[in-house]
């Protein structure tokens, strides 16, 4: 499991994208904490 800020997931989530499609979990976070789970 990989946690990212929404900044970082706005910039790159075509790319967080095909990591979850191969079966990662990613966490995206605002100020540190968790508020969604891709």
């Amino acid at each position: 499991m990989q946690q990212v800020q929404i900044a970082e997931a706005k910039a790159h989530l075509s790319a967080l994208l095909e990591r979850v499609e191969a079966g990662e979990e990613i966490v995206i976070a605002r100020r540190g904490k968790p508020v969604a789970r891709l």
